[in-house]
């Protein structure tokens, strides 16, 4: 199959599971929303962020390595999966042994309190589910990984309805919720696609073992810091101000991540065209065309996120959160160079240099924890989301740079420069309250359109023609 057209394909079938279960997060933010006080809804998505954290370490990272080795020929897939699950225990199992220590921790001992159970069981079910959906992917079941996808979104929905409308549990159903249905999903992939085949009889291959961990590894490090980079603005908004407003933060985060359900849906394709489509003497021509695309793509949906934040927020958050709608834009932003930094990032697992996703992310959570402590005290939770989006573009500039000697993408910088103009100026005009910005902000929407549909809809033409 063309290279474009498998992408084209595979973007398409992710685009099914990834819509459906973005599309439920919205819904359930309205939902948890009206369900739990502000309070309590910011303690819980504290906790879940903790449970973040703590997935790559118990993991080892292992995931990235599942997809990476799965994709490469001559890879035994019964090794690598028995590999994949022993790493999961493994850690899993170090973390139960060190969670009286770990629960003396000052802030997890005041963020989690009695609900350490229900972390543990989030973090272990999270890290079975994430390694069976990369371990399907590996094995190109694209279709199967889609129905998945669906299938755990409505098991999600379920489970919320039950847990909060039903057993009344507050915060604590929303972590019930995703427990089960990641519980569920990791079983049906495991029955379904035929798992079980891969540990009769368990190998470990410790040769590949290393080899996985040396790639996987740094991208612990990587993942922390992405967590600092992304959660460092909850923790410092509750110490300095409270967890009132890292509930209206948190709740205002939903929004600009539809940005992520474009960038996600197109990035677990792009992974799979990025590691088995192509020669190496044609990867800077297929990465430049394709990155062209996203970046028009990504400018169009930000540029309307933005524009419509104020009347999205009024209709389906509770009427606590609306007037977070302010810190939207900059989020927005943040989330769209975010993306920018998970393409590039590519780059570093084709060629499994890990090594500088570590240290481009490193210094990108420096900065975010320099820059959250310098602007939160003088402008509040917008100076946590302004931390937020200056450090995703650190990220960027570096990423732009040492990527250009592993492979020689061409980045339209003055396109980029002029797009983020238009989303600074959109901002600017809604935040100041500038009389008329309805009427401007549409204005500059269209503007933006008509930047980036040409070059968009041009190789979508040529995909078509494929």
């Amino acid at each position: 199959m063309d290279k474009y057209k498998r992408l084209v394909s595979n973007t398409a079938l992710f685009a099914v599971s990834t819509f459906s279960s973005k599309l439920l997060s919205y819904v359930l933010t309205s939902y948890h929303t009206r369900m739990v006080i502000t309070d309590d809804y910011g303690t819980m998505d504290l906790i879940i962020s903790l449970g973040n954290f703590l997935i790559p370490l118990v993991s080892l990272g292992i995931s990235n390595a599942i997809i990476r080795f799965g994709l490469q020929k001559g890879v035994n897939k019964r090794e690598l999966y028995t590999n994949g699950l022993l790493s999961v225990f493994t850690g899993f199992f170090i973390l139960a042994a060190a969670w009286p220590l770990i629960s003396m921790i000052p802030y997890v001992k005041s963020t989690v309190g009695n609900a350490w159970i229900w972390l543990l069981l989030f973090v272990l079910m999270s890290c079975l589910r994430t390694l069976n959906c990369q371990f399907v992917r590996a094995r190109e079941m694209v279709r199967l990984y889609a129905v998945d996808g669906i299938l755990c979104t409505l098991t999600n929905l379920l489970f919320n309805i039950l847990f909060l409308s039903g057993f009344h549990l507050g915060a604590t159903g929303i972590i019930l919720a995703m427990i089960c249905s990641d519980s569920c999903s990791a079983i049906f992939l495991f029955f379904v696609s035929r798992i079980w085949k891969y540990l009769k009889p368990p190998r470990v291959n410790f040769r590949l073992w290393k080899q996985m961990l040396t790639y996987s590894v740094p991208l612990i490090s990587a993942s922390m810091f992405w967590w600092v980079t992304s959660t460092s603005d909850k923790i410092f908004i509750s110490a300095m101000i409270g967890t009132d407003a890292n509930g209206l933060f948190a709740a205002s985060y939903k929004l600009p991540t539809i940005l992520t359900i474009v960038a996600t849906l197109f990035t677990e394709a792009w992974q799979i065209s990025a590691f088995t489509d192509g020669t190496k003497k044609g990867r800077a021509a297929f990465f430049s065309r394709v990155f062209g695309v996203y970046q028009s793509l990504m400018f169009m949906a930000g540029a309307g996120i933005i524009w419509l934040c104020k009347p999205v927020m009024s209709v389906f958050v509770g009427k606590s959160y609306v007037a977070g709608w302010v810190f939207i834009p900059l989020l927005t932003m943040a989330t769209l160079f975010n993306s920018f930094d998970n393409f590039l990032n590519s780059i570093y697992m084709l060629e499994k240099r890990s090594d500088l996703s570590l240290v481009t992310m490193g210094a990108g959570a420096a900065m975010n924890l320099v820059l959250n402590a310098a602007c939160i005290p003088l402008w509040g939770v917008q100076g946590a989301a302004l931390a937020t989006f200056l450090s995703y573009f650190f990220v960027f500039l570096l990423r732009i740079v040492n990527t250009h000697g592993i492979v020689p993408m061409r980045v339209p910088v003055l396109h980029m420069m002029v797009n983020m103009a238009i989303l600074i100026l959109e901002t600017l005009l809604m935040l100041l309250d500038i009389p008329g910005w309805p009427v401007m902000t549409t204005l500059l929407v269209a503007l933006i359109l008509a930047l980036n549909f040409k070059s968009l809809w041009d190789t979508v033409r040529k995909l078509l023609r494929r």
